[in-house]
């Protein structure tokens, strides 16, 4: 059986260098000139590597080709996404079976305002009880929308042809 590429990342480098290996290597670039450059944008690979810190241990990130993304998802406003958070229910030797799959965007979105109220709890003094309370209630909040995954769009059919997957992600 062919295995799927999976890429573990423990750091942001090595995930900001795999997820965009391909137009770095197409470029023939490392990623610190790529970055002086403009050649990524930081910003999104950030919102990325955030999501990544939020997901269960078993879900992947990974990105579609745009033309199976808008065969498997169909049409959204804004176009379909090609980024996704899933889990790999079962695998073949030419195809994965991917659950539970969500659009990795607003799910990112969820996964920064996360990020953003834990800092802010992490940094307030233990003088200011209430303030406490409310970061805290907001980041549960937060934390309840991005496990329930309501109103995220998800792929139709959950089957992957390996040999499409441009990048498979997971941090460790």
């Amino acid at each position: 059986m062919a295995s799927l590429h999976i890429t573990d990342c423990a750091d942001y480098d090595t995930f900001a260098r795999s997820w965009h290996a391909h137009s770095l290597d197409r470029d023939d670039v490392s990623l610190a000139p790529a970055r002086d450059r403009g050649l990524i944008n930081e910003d999104e690979t950030r919102l990325f590597w955030q999501l990544l810190g939020q997901l269960a241990p078993d879900e992947l990130l990974f990105r579609l080709p745009e033309w199976l993304a808008e065969e498997k998802v169909g049409f959204v406003e804004g176009g379909a996404p090609t980024v996704f958070v899933g889990r790999i229910e079962r695998e073949t030797d030419k195809a994965i079976l991917v659950a539970e799959s969500a659009a990795a965007r607003p799910l990112a979105k969820l996964a920064h305002r996360i990020h953003h109220l834990e800092e802010a709890l992490e940094t307030l003094s233990e003088a200011d009880p209430e303030r406490r309370a409310w970061l805290s209630k907001r980041r549960e909040t937060a934390r309840r929308e991005f496990e329930q995954r309501e109103d995220v769009s998800g792929l139709r059919e959950g089957w992957l042809p390996k040999s499409q997957l441009c990048n498979v992600i997971r941090r460790v």
